[in-house]
């Protein structure tokens, strides 16, 4: 058709006229046509590989052929691109997906806690996922801790219906600020409290027995609150277990760990720990900014990810890490025996940091998300962020989801839960979060299914059950 008008369209059949043949004619498969006058687009002699009979140039066109095809192909052509663009809209409408609520838990009664309005205070998933580790105590202090703290442990069970059934408790004399269970050995706990204490439990026996727990030196910190925790990955690991032999000559241990802890004073302590050995050791303290005599208070920190596979083109040093301040402020800094790591302050927020991480799908790319309810997306390249969204809900917590470019948020007044794809800088549609209160925390697993707990200010943990896989991604939501 594309000879007989300006459309392309599928070939139209017709009968074909026949007529005798006459001296001075020439036989053959193709079709010759002479027209003038009418609003097609055929020109003398023009070959359009119809297969119907010759017919002469002297010969009249079959009768309203040319007018019947000028007045229909437009309005199919027409019908055609709406029928594409309604398809199009379709498909490019996202999915909505649904979150189902795996089970509830209520973690205040009888914790032994005092009267004070107890809350969430952090929770962790240990790293084959059948287990949580979930912080409650008072949310709030106006001076110093004087409550106790206490850590339940939940267990998922299969047998009788799968869900998670409460199998240990661990008790502290002060309120525990934050717990993290180590990324690959799945008994290693740690956690930190409001009075600078850093502490370590091996639950091999998934029980406290005597000599199960570790305590960091008396003072670390400066007593005062510690505010995060994170485990060394091996390659990170072997870095400061190497400046650790360097500096004071001792050999390392097959089941040597690196911790790192920050606190509210200032300070970033890496420990080396062993909970079979008995190891709990100072490798460092770094003084954030000391060097300008402007002592941040920390709330958070992370490390750049690690990817020795990397293609050269997406390269970058492998020994920077960054911290988020009360003030507002972010530090990059870089891995050495220096007192202060801090090499460049950063355009931070206006309020406090919330928290900081760095993505998995591009190594120099971060997220900070601050009480602003702002969500700022940085490289360690650039001084000022790459993006800036200024979100119309206040943020409490943050984490990322492990394999796609998204960060769950929670809420710091409805209590629900969100899902914001950070590279192109939009909400993904989630139906089924929901809460009454603020979300105090928010940790993810992704051992086959996705399952999310979060904690809130009245002492409720809720594990959620996402379907990530359904959350649908381009090619451009991996460049930021």
């Amino acid at each position: 058709m594309s000879g007989l008008s300006g459309y392309d369209s599928e070939a139209i059949g017709f009968d074909s006229i026949p007529q005798a043949k006459r001296s001075g004619a020439q036989s053959g498969t193709q079709t010759n046509f002479s027209a003038s006058g009418v609003g097609c687009q055929t020109t003398l002699n023009h070959d359009i590989g119809c297969t119907a009979s010759e017919v002469v140039t002297s010969i009249k066109e079959p009768a309203g052929l040319n007018e019947f095809l000028r007045k229909v192909v437009p309005a199919m052509m027409d019908q055609l691109d709406q029928t594409e663009r309604d398809f199009s809209s379709d498909s490019d409408d996202e999915e909505v997906l649904n979150a189902k609520l795996f089970q509830e838990l209520k973690l205040h009664d009888g914790i032994g806690a005092g009267d004070h309005q107890t809350a969430v205070l952090g929770v962790t998933w240990s790293s084959a996922g059948n287990s949580l580790a979930v912080s409650i105590g008072k949310l709030q202090h106006e001076t110093w801790c004087q409550n106790t703290g206490l850590i339940k442990v939940f267990t998922l069970k299969r047998a009788g219906g799968e869900k998670f059934v409460h199998s240990l408790d661990i008790s502290e004399k002060n309120c525990v600020t934050v717990v993290k269970y180590h990324p690959s050995v799945a008994a290693l706990l740690a956690y930190g409290t409001t009075s600078g204490e850093v502490v370590l439990c091996n639950l091999m026996n998934g029980n406290m027995e005597e000599g199960t727990q570790l305590a960091s030196p008396s003072g670390c910190h400066g007593s005062r609150r510690v505010s995060a925790l994170q485990w060394a990955d091996a390659p990170l690991a072997n870095v400061y277990l190497i400046m650790q032999i360097h500096n004071k000559g001792k050999r390392r241990g097959a089941a040597d760990q690196v911790l790192f802890s920050s606190g509210s004073d200032g300070t970033l302590n890496v420990w080396q720990v062993n909970a079979n050995q008995k190891v709990f050791e100072n490798i460092t303290s770094y003084q954030i900014n000391s060097t300008r005599k402007v002592v941040p208070d920390i709330t958070c920190f992370d490390f750049v990810k690690f990817y020795p596979l990397r293609a050269s083109s997406d390269k970058v040093p492998d020994d920077i890490f960054v911290v988020g301040a009360k003030c507002g402020r972010l530090f990059l800094c870089k891995i050495h025996e220096n007192i202060d790591p801090v090499y460049e302050v950063l355009e931070g927020h206006g309020t406090c940091v919330l928290d900081v991480a760095f993505g998995v799908q591009k190594p120099n790319i971060f997220v900070s998300v601050a009480i602003d309810s702002e969500l700022r997306v940085y490289d360690v390249m650039q001084n000022a962020p790459i993006k800036v969204l200024c979100l119309d809900w206040p943020i409490s917590c943050m984490a990322w989801l492990p394999t796609i470019p998204c960060v769950v948020l929670g809420q710091a007044e409805e209590g629900e839960i969100k899902v914001y794809n950070v590279s192109a800088g939009k909400p993904v549609p989630v139906e089924g979060f929901t809460g009454n209160t603020c979300v105090t925390c928010v940790a993810v697993s992704q051992i086959g299914t996705c399952r999310i707990a979060s904690g809130d200010a009245e002492g409720r943990l809720r594990i959620w059950e996402l379907p990530t896989r359904r959350i649908r991604l381009t090619g451009d939501d991996l460049d930021f």
